[in-house]
């Protein structure tokens, strides 16, 4: 199940002098300026289309298809000859900050030295839930891949026992369980949380890429401090093992590069989106982003407190030593974000695209989706769905409570 933030409706004056609801988008802008037309006007069935009109409607699509791209473009022009020099002069830049145009020449290069010649590692993860009244299974698996076909996979199955009951127990007393159960899931605790999952598997992705992979460079996927692992999901024990992590891979190895699937940072979005490929952009360190998670993190008392004093060294080991970016390498994908060290940032963002140029069409290193295609292959659903169902085939819950 997923979930997001839920627009508040705010009242607007239609031109006819009657209220209309306003759904604000990120950038305030209403309903109206983001479609050219009201919402009540969208969901009105009389200005919809039957299925067999809808191609009527070729000459609009195309209209607003090339009045966005001349927008577009014009934003573009806008940005590299305003924004792009800033990233440079701006007060506190990073290392080596601007924009960089490379050559092919040199992506070939490392794709020779560094990645055809298993110097490069990538790791991925992936997460599986069985959930059923009796017992929840959650799989978390790691692969890590090079391109000489050499692979490291680990797993690892939890099994959370839901509920028990006893038959000697009365009916309140199982009724008061099931209520308080119930209360529980919804509020998202007494259990094993998607966010604590996620930080599970966040923890095996980190763990590899520290402490099993040996290349010069590794490539990890996502950010490189997740707010699961930096706040714990309401475990300290998960902050304390995650440190020395983090200390040991991003500030003592520092030759990684994390790139993640999309990103929903503004800065980062609108100067990747004025890239022309092969380019690429260092825009800022994330110095800010870790200060605002522990900050704004929830410690609590006890063992959270001492996590807490551990984050708050590493943060002050860490400030202004990891930086964003973004790079773009085909006209046919969009741009990539990347996290590397600073002192690396540069070399970090040709191997991430050397790697993506392999896949033009994407625009993604390659390497990560081949260590999640080998996780998903090697870890898939089916490894505890199908026992789990033969097993539960065979009980006597499938034909029936027996007397």
């Amino acid at each position: 199940m997923t979930s997001g933030d839920t627009p508040v409706p705010d009242d607007e004056d239609n031109q006819d002098g009657t209220a209309s609801a306003r759904v604000p988008s990120p950038q305030g802008r209403s309903y109206r300026d983001l479609t050219g037309e009201s919402i009540e006007e969208t969901l009105n069935l009389a200005s919809w289309n039957p299925a067999d009109r809808l191609a009527e409607q070729f000459d609009r699509i195309k209209s607003e298809i090339e009045a966005a791209i001349t927008r577009e473009t014009e934003s573009q022009v806008a940005i590299r000859d305003v924004v792009f020099p800033l990233l440079a002069s701006r007060a506190k830049a990073p290392p080596n900050a601007g924009v960089h145009r490379v050559s092919l020449h040199d992506l070939r290069g490392i794709q020779r030295s560094l990645l055809f010649s298993g110097h490069v590692q990538a790791v991925d993860g992936a997460s599986v839930v069985h959930q059923t009244l009796p017992i929840t299974i959650v799989q978390t698996a790691v692969v890590m891949a090079n391109y000489l076909g050499e692979t490291g996979a680990w797993g690892h199955r939890i099994f959370q026992k839901d509920v028990r009951l006893h038959p000697r127990n009365g009916l309140d007393e199982a009724l008061a369980f099931l209520q308080g159960r119930a209360q529980q899931n919804e509020e998202g605790v007494g259990g094993i949380s998607d966010m604590l999952r996620r930080g599970l598997m966040m923890h095996g992705e980190l763990n590899v890429l520290a402490t099993a992979a040996t290349a010069p460079w590794r490539i990890g996927h996502g950010h490189p401090l997740p707010k699961e692992l930096l706040t714990g999901t309401g475990m300290p024990e998960l902050i304390e093992l995650s440190v020395p992590l983090f200390r040991e891979l991003l500030l003592n190895h520092r030759r990684f590069v994390y790139v993640p699937r999309g990103t929903k940072n503004p800065l980062l979005q609108t100067i990747g989106g004025a890239l022309r490929p092969p380019e690429y952009a260092i825009v800022e360190d994330i110095g800010a982003y870790l200060a605002g998670v522990i900050e704004a993190g929830h410690y609590g008392r006890g063992r959270f407190q001492r996590a807490k004093v551990l984050l708050d060294a590493f943060r002050d080991e860490a400030e202004h030593k990891i930086v964003a970016g973004v790079f773009r390498v085909s006209p046919h994908a969009p741009a990539q974000v990347f996290y590397a060290h600073a002192d690396h940032a540069a070399e970090a963002a040709l191997v991430a695209m050397a790697d993506a140029v392999l896949v033009e069409t994407r625009g993604f290193p390659m390497l990560l989706d081949v260590a999640g295609m080998l996780c998903r292959e090697l870890f898939p659903p089916d490894s505890i769905l199908r026992p789990a169902a033969a097993i539960y085939a065979k009980s006597p819950l499938s034909n029936g409570l027996t007397a």
